[in-house]
């Protein structure tokens, strides 16, 4: 049986020092220290009835106290605290378990932030738009229900410093919004583009290493020009400059 050595304190004086060996390793008191310093937050009913003192009490450790009395006299070097044995096979498999899932949700992580930041940059550019037209419905009215964004990313283009500080628009947006024309441009091509998406999935470990992936790796040189490794840098890359105010 794999097992944990926790060691704990006694309190001299409380009323768990007057407890029974046995009662003193099941008491709340004690729970709580070692579950705590072994980062266990629960051990089976079958665990909790093999805890044990090393060394085990004797027919005379009528308390917590007396036995670690005696403890101390026997291993005067060693045993200034109680040493509680602490099984702990069954946990062992949850523990053995949930870090052989942990390279499994790093990978989710990660393509859940490569997710987030492409609908990031996306709701940059639709927000880049309405700023547009705020400001065009103070100048440019005819602007307002123009549905092509053609002529409204000329004007974000050319709207000129003094209109935007009397409109009140921080100075840190101004270069994003004269740059209105690119945003768009990449917005629309992750809506209808999706080779860069297309080379990320086939990457993935789900489809890399089968016959998808043999079957399909070559056709991004024969359609884009460059290996399928290089089309999925090139998302995660300009994912990061446009979150940054610089597509």
């Amino acid at each position: 049986m794999a097992h944990l050595v926790c060691k704990l304190t006694p309190r001299k004086g409380s009323e768990m020092s007057q407890k029974s060996p046995n009662d003193f390793l099941t008491s709340a008191e004690a729970m709580s220290p070692w579950k705590r310093k072994c980062h266990f937050r629960r051990l089976s009913s079958e665990s909790l009835k093999k805890l044990r003192l090393d060394p085990a009490p004797v027919i005379g450790d009528s308390t917590i106290t007396i036995y670690h009395e005696r403890t101390q006299a026997l291993m005067p070097e060693d045993r200034g605290k109680l040493h509680v044995h602490i099984p702990f096979e069954g946990e062992l498999e949850q523990i053995r378990e949930l870090q052989s899932l942990k390279p499994e949700v790093e990978k989710l992580r990660a393509e859940l932030n490569r997710f987030q930041k492409s609908r990031l940059r996306m709701l940059i550019a639709n927000a880049l738009i309405d700023l547009a037209r705020m400001i065009a419905k103070r100048y440019k009215s005819e602007l307002i229900d123009d549905p092509s964004t053609t002529r409204l990313q000329q004007f974000a283009a050319n709207v000129d410093d003094a209109q935007l500080q009397q409109m009140g628009i921080p100075k840190k947006f101004w270069s994003s919004l004269r740059k209105l024309e690119k945003y768009i441009t990449t917005r629309n091509q992750q809506a209808h583009e999706t080779s860069e998406d297309f080379a990320q999935l086939l990457l993935h470990e789900q489809f890399k290493e089968g016959h998808v992936f043999e079957l399909w790796k070559d056709i991004f040189p024969l359609l884009y020009g460059a290996p399928v490794e290089e089309i999925a840098a090139r998302k995660e890359e300009d994912d990061d400059k446009m979150l940054l105010g610089s597509p």
